[in-house]
């Protein structure tokens, strides 16, 4: 059987890809922080857990020896200025680290795990793809240590190392415990809290198909390629998007608080919305949209039902008392 090493083995995208590969008759090394949330590893004795830290190689490095791939999926998030270098450290400097050391133990495939957040968008409006240019004018701190990591990836790549690149794109499913920033959103729906979305839109896309792109990565990836793990048909406006939270959750849709505010107050004045004002250090992409015909013809990408995926996600955070 071959065997992976998977970091962040306990994440929501990470244990929902350890799930599948011990089904397809995998070995799975998973690593996880010391005292780290496992929830969803629990049921699963045919893992092997490896416990350690990414910025301490001494507490992982043996356990890559006699591995066949490596995903790389663990990384940090965090927007707390107190919390930003080490962020940085760990998304690039163990990033660096981990890339070589499997290299070293002669792993021969590996699929690191970027974001969507490091594609462009295109300034006619049209969909993002592998080949735009990133843009965003004053990106996060965390957007720019996971262009640095990917771009590690690329660089070995471009030496020869067999090193495919994955941008997951918003994901929905069963599992997100942390919650991600995918999470709060669905959250907040439930909650009745404001939402933070994207004005022109994000991709959402089931966290299984995320899973198994990474596996069609892996199998069927060019080293050096990049590749959008989305759905062709989760390109999704806010009111969109909480349309399909309303039939998931048997909630009500109602128009967004600040929208429908914005609206009135335009009628009243007889007035045209005012230009955005230039982004500020830190900023969000305005839309987070993308086309991923790539993986879907190169890969085989599947793609689920949404709807289905976001019944899911409820139905675990009711399960969990989250909701």
């Amino acid at each position: 059987m071959p065997t992976a090493f998977i970091t962040g083995a306990n994440s929501f995208l990470g244990a929902t890809l350890t799930r599948q590969l011990l089904a397809r008759g995998w070995q799975v090394r998973g690593l996880i922080r010391p005292g780290s949330n496992d929830i969803l590893l629990q049921d699963l004795p045919d893992l092997t857990r490896v416990t350690g830290d990414l910025l301490q190689p001494a507490s992982w490095r043996k356990a890559l020896s006699g591995c066949d791939a490596l995903f790389h999926v663990a990384a940090s998030y965090t927007h707390d200025p107190r919390s930003v270098a080490r962020m940085k450290t760990i998304n690039v400097r163990g990033t660096q680290v981990l890339l070589e050391s499997a290299l070293d133990a002669g792993i021969q495939r590996i699929v690191h795990t970027s974001t969507i957040g490091t594609i462009g968008q295109p300034q006619d409006g049209s969909l993002a793809d592998e080949e735009t240019p990133f843009n965003l004018p004053n990106p996060s701190a965390y957007v720019l240590s996971k262009r640095a990591g990917e771009q590690i990836a690329l660089d070995l790549a471009t030496q020869g190392a067999p090193i495919m690149v994955v941008h997951p794109t918003a994901m929905l499913g069963p599992g997100d415990w942390r919650p991600s920033a995918s999470g709060r959103i669905v959250l907040a729906y439930l909650h009745d809290r404001p939402l933070r979305y994207m004005p022109g839109g994000v991709n959402w896309t089931p966290v299984q198909d995320v899973a198994t792109g990474m596996i069609l990565a892996l199998e069927k990836g060019q080293p050096g390629r990049r590749y959008i793990l989305g759905h062709a048909r989760g390109n999704l406006s806010e009111t969109e998007f909480r349309a399909l939270l309303a039939r998931a959750s048997d909630k009500p849709a109602p128009k967004p608080r600040e929208a429908r505010w914005k609206q009135q107050l335009r009628r009243l004045l007889k007035t045209t919305p005012p230009p955005r004002p230039p982004s500020r250090p830190g900023t969000s992409p305005q839309r987070l949209t993308c086309n991923p015909a790539r993986a879907i013809a190169e890969l085989g990408m599947p793609q689920s039902d949404l709807l289905t995926a976001a019944r899911q996600e409820v139905a675990w955070y009711r399960q969990m008392g989250m909701w």
